[in-house]
């Protein structure tokens, strides 16, 4: 009977540990299956979305240039970007202009920014064009500049998010030379042709003295054609070519060879400068 009793014993006791072991894989599974399920809902779960960027601060070019390089100001949405001579840190502006970001932009985006010639017209290194076309891409912003027949790409990084002032109204107010046409004569040239002959006021503002014909540029147009120069008794072309002293005025005349009796409307620009922009225009009246 013990024996019996005993062998029984075992019985059961095999039994319970063989059921033990089936039931331990079971309920691992479970748990695997569980940690799955939650490892699958924390993939599941939507990243955040990128913040749109914020252009507001100082930048200042990054690529090589010449003497004198650019550095800009966003605010809002306007930017402003000014040439910096590199001897002496003035600035002088060259585009004043609208900024267009779109809402949801981020990390590349272009717009063409429209010129504000309210601040650029009477800047002498300014654009004179309507607009220009900028790109960012990253960290860079990149756009097309052009002076004296060149063109080449800038590229400005943010040197700080807080923008500066802007410099003095009376910084880029006064150029190197001043320019006034004052009014305009007829007379024959010396192999009889009608010429008109244009009286301008010149002023050098200058730290060297200057004369008229290597700073200055002067045109007369025609129906859009520009006019040769004429050679006209009593006009002292010769005083074009002299030299005038820092902070000196002189009268210089002009004479252009006319080609028909439209009007003659005639532009002065610097000879030497980073822009095309006119210093001065006027329009004169040939029929008498």
């Amino acid at each position: 009977m013990r024996t019996t009793s005993t062998t029984s014993l075992a019985l059961v006791v095999a039994l319970g540990l063989a059921l033990t072991g089936c039931a331990s894989p079971a309920g691992s599974a479970g748990n695997t299956a569980e940690s799955n399920s939650a490892d699958g809902s924390q993939s599941a779960s939507s990243p955040e979305a990128p913040e749109p960027v914020d252009l507001t601060g100082e930048w200042a070019q990054s690529n090589k240039g010449s003497g004198s390089k650019h550095v800009a100001t966003i605010v809002d949405d306007t930017i402003t970007i000014y040439w910096v001579n590199a001897e002496d840190e003035s600035k002088s502006l060259y585009w004043a202009g609208s900024v267009e970001q779109p809402e949801d932009a981020t990390a590349a985006f272009t717009w063409d920014s429209v010129n504000d010639t309210s601040k650029t017209g009477s800047a002498l290194l300014a654009s004179s064009d309507d607009q220009k076309t900028f790109t960012l891409d990253g960290d860079t912003i990149s756009y097309e500049a052009a002076a004296l027949g060149e063109t080449w790409t800038v590229e400005l990084e943010q040197t700080s998010t807080t923008p500066a002032a802007a410099p003095a109204d009376d910084q880029d107010t006064t150029g190197e030379y001043d320019v006034t046409i004052e009014d305009a004569t007829f007379a024959k040239d010396y192999a009889g042709e009608p010429a008109i002959v244009v009286s301008y006021e010149f002023t050098n503002n200058s730290d060297e003295a200057a004369n008229f014909m290597t700073a200055i540029h002067d045109q007369a147009f025609q129906s859009g054609v520009e006019l040769e120069s004429a050679i006209v008794d009593d006009v002292d072309s010769a005083l074009s070519m002299s030299d005038i002293k820092p902070g000196t005025t002189v009268t210089i005349q002009e004479a252009y060879v006319l080609r028909d009796e439209t009007t003659v409307s005639v532009e002065v620009r610097e000879l030497f400068s980073f822009s095309e922009a006119v210093l001065t225009s006027e329009e004169f009246s040939v029929k008498q």
